[in-house]
């Protein structure tokens, strides 16, 4: 008897990648409104969406518009028992159609967990990626999915692999087709899509996604024609433009008409008449897109920030995920209007509306929000040139003194402790300068004595770092405090 989707693969032509902060709700609502059929989330640890339910809440939130489908979960993981029981609870949220096993990702928090496209570097690894996938494929309620870079042994050793993942019960293979490189440098040229085509060719009853190469629609098309493959999954291009799905259908569309017209109008059976249909057929055939056109990237920025205002995985989208969607959609725009500066002083959602807007030509009621953000940025401009200064002058003093560059500029790197804190405050004002400055001089010493520093506000700004006090309390037990605190016994003088 067959398990409830055992053979239920959604379509799957036009596919938004997973995306660490990329592939919240919101932008996930919007490239469905705009042709994407099928969606990731984000990469989600599958321990702590096993063991936190706040965790679990946050990350794969129901989305109360019920248009978050169908949706691809994607975990990271190499433990069976546990990809299994996330996979479990994540198949319990409506829409979710499949699970996805990381398979691919070559970050460095990848090789610290021996997960992504560092448990397929051995072996031995590849086998325990098998195991899992076997698991999952056995034990949950929905088909189970991979993503993989190519291996570092080759093509064929990645058709190999490929080949036992499907042998291991995976229903279909998103492939990024590029190596892994290393933890710190992840990219090296184009993608080979003419590995995919390889890969395609050996897995002919198998769905395969491609990934890599995909800026515009042009070139979504090119990469379904290239590499025969059964969809095109996107990242970069998606974030750039959203509406990257609907234009290429369109274009799939109007491509399609024209060579269809132009085959009406010639002879059967001529040479013209065939090579026409053989173009025909070259075009890839996409589903035809009935919405409105998607506009142009500025117009998307607004819609996306709508959508972030009323949906999010967990509450609102926070600033840091619109400001990079963002800074992703307006990128042109906002270098040409030295808007740049700006957005990254933007502390809440209506700074960055009011952003988007003025990158459209458009500020309108948002004036004061923009004066307020110049004025932000200016004293972020002025802070920058200070502590530049700053580093300038630590530095020739190290030289002078025999010392290595980085000697002063390394003092005082790690910000103060709460403890800290209570015992600056605890002293006169005699005592406060020489103290602070033998051990946190980099930081400014009026934010942590008083709360505020005028300099931030003023005319020049301040040239000291705004870092808040680690939460280390006054009353914690002395092995736990600095180095400084435990030697001079000021802890317990404090407490």
């Amino acid at each position: 008897m067959k398990r409830k989707h055992e053979d239920d693969v959604p379509p799957h032509q036009l596919v938004l990648a997973p995306m660490v902060g990329g592939s919240d709700l919101a932008f996930r609502l919007l490239a469905r409104r705009y042709g994407a059929q099928l969606c990731y989330t984000p990469m989600l640890y599958s321990g702590r969406f096993v063991q936190e339910a706040e965790y679990r809440e946050a990350q794969l939130r129901s989305d109360s518009s019920g248009l978050d489908t169908p949706l691809v979960v994607h975990f990271c993981g190499n433990e069976p028992d546990v990809l299994v029981a996330a996979g479990r609870l994540a198949a319990q949220r409506p829409g979710v159609v499949a699970v996805d096993l990381n398979l691919g990702c070559p970050q460095r928090v990848a090789h610290a967990g021996n997960f992504g496209s560092y448990l397929c570097a051995s072996e031995t690894g590849r086998c325990i990626a098998l195991r899992c996938v076997a698991a999952m494929a056995k034990r949950l309620p929905v088909p189970v999915f991979v993503k993989i870079r190519l291996l570092d042994e080759g093509v064929e050793e990645t058709i190999d692999f490929c080949l036992k993942l499907r042998e291991a019960g995976a229903k279909l293979i998103a492939v990024h087709a590029r190596y892994r490189g290393s933890p710190t440098r992840r990219r090296d040229g184009p993608a080979d899509l003419d590995a995919v085509r390889a890969i395609k060719a050996a897995l002919p009853d198998m769905p395969i996604l491609s990934n890599g190469n995909v800026r515009d629609a042009k070139d979504l098309l090119r990469a379904l024609k290239n590499t025969h493959a059964d969809g095109v999954m996107s990242a970069e291009g998606a974030l750039d433009d959203p509406g990257l799905f609907a234009r290429a259908a369109m274009l799939s569309t109007k491509r399609r008409k024209k060579l269809r017209k132009a085959i009406k109008a010639t002879s059967e059976g001529t040479a013209e008449h065939d090579e026409l249909r053989v173009k025909l057929n070259a075009v890839p055939q996409l589903p035809r897109y009935e919405g409105d056109a998607p506009p142009d990237r500025q117009l998307l920025a607004l819609q996306y920030l709508h959508l972030a205002q009323s949906h999010g995985d967990g509450g609102p989208v926070t600033v840091a995920t619109a400001r990079f969607h963002v800074r992703r959609m307006c990128r042109d725009q906002l270098a040409e209007r030295k808007l740049g500066p700006m957005l990254e002083a933007a502390t809440t959602m209506a700074h960055i509306v009011a952003i988007v807007h003025a990158c459209t030509g458009d500020a309108g009621k948002h004036g004061s929000a923009l004066a307020e953000l110049a004025q932000a940025a200016a004293c972020e401009r002025r802070n920058a040139q200070k502590r530049t200064e700053f580093c300038g002058r630590m530095t020739r003093k190290a030289r002078r003194e025999g010392r290595p560059d980085d000697f002063y500029l390394r003092h005082g790197l790690a910000p103060p402790t709460q403890a800290d804190v209570a015992v600056l405050r605890g002293m006169d004002a005699g005592q406060r300068l020489s103290w602070w400055g033998s051990r946190f001089g980099q930081h400014c010493i009026a934010l942590h004595a008083d709360g505020v520093c005028p300099r931030a506000i003023g005319e020049f700004g301040c040239a000291y770092l705004h870092v808040p006090a680690t939460p280390l309390g006054a009353a914690e037990e002395l092995a736990g405090a600095p180095s400084w605190l435990r030697e001079n016994n000021v802890l317990a003088e404090a407490s």
